[in-house]
């Protein structure tokens, strides 16, 4: 696939450039292991006062427990609980008003997802219909510039996952994924059809640390715009990840089109 008429997918100089140092850097502060287990924490924890949320919990007044509420339901540090707030925060899902607590925010209608995480789609909506239509599963080699962008050896296996991501079935996104057969040993069409970095973390016991995002416009292909019901030549919204673990190293890469009319993004930015 192609990004422009011109250009071909991953030439984003730029971007291999914060890969390589994001990668290097990573590989250096391996001895931040113990913060990198807080930030787990905090993100498991941001995920549950999400759950919550969702569910209205907080519907009446659309306010958080305090820190000390939060700390004794959870049984966890103030440190955790400020951590997991940041992360909502971050997500635009709450925000904070100094001497008064942590609010909920309005909910947006339609389908809206958080640009500055990447939980995946299915933790983005946990309380809606969330479908993922395996088109193609396979094992495959490292052409020379796959193993570029993933910082791997040529002809190294790596598992090549095509899935259509629907939400209240409506199609959001055509999702093409590379996943180092390293770290991720075992994949079939159940686990794929589901969540992959549930499964990941969950059962493989990996450790995630950040992702790399590369966003720009594109145009759909025939068999994209078939799967997401538009027209060969619409445009699309396009989104480059590259995953890395806790230790710095890739482990997934995706190319992500979305649908232009479905699929919207949102982050909330400080005005301080």
């Amino acid at each position: 696939m192609s990004y422009s008429k011109n250009k071909k997918l991953c030439d984003f100089p730029n971007a291999a450039e914060r890969r390589r140092s994001a990668c290097d850097f990573g590989n250096r502060c391996n001895h931040w292991d113990e913060g990198v287990r807080m930030t787990v924490k905090q993100r498991e924890l941001a995920t549950k006062i999400l759950h919550r949320i969702e569910a209205g919990e907080f519907a009446e007044t659309s306010r958080l427990p305090t820190e000390d509420q939060l700390i004794e339901q959870y049984g966890v540090s103030r440190y955790c609980v400020r951590g997991a707030i940041a992360v909502l925060a971050e997500a635009g899902e709450v925000f904070p008003v100094r001497g008064s607590g942590v609010f909920v925010r309005e909910e947006r209608n339609g389908i809206y997802m958080p640009i500055s995480t990447s939980y995946g789609i299915a933790a983005d909506f946990p309380g809606r219909k969330v479908v993922s239509k395996v088109c193609e599963l396979a094992v495959t080699r490292a052409d020379e510039q796959l193993a570029k962008r993933m910082r791997c050896d040529v002809d190294a296996p790596v598992w090549r996952v095509v899935r259509l991501r629907c939400v209240d079935d409506l199609p959001i996104s055509y999702e093409t994924a590379w996943y180092l057969k390293e770290y991720v040993p075992f994949l079939n069409e159940d686990i794929a059809s589901g969540s992959l970095y549930r499964y990941m973390r969950d059962d493989l016991g990996l450790r995630f640390g950040f992702t790399d995002k590369v966003i720009h416009m594109g145009w759909l292909g025939a068999e994209a715009a078939r799967r997401l019901g538009l027209e060969e030549g619409d445009p699309a919204i396009c989104i480059e990840d590259d995953a890395f673990l806790s230790n710095g190293r890739l482990f997934n890469a995706s190319y992500n089109l979305y649908h232009y009319k479905n699929a919207k993004f949102y982050a909330m930015a400080s005005m301080r």
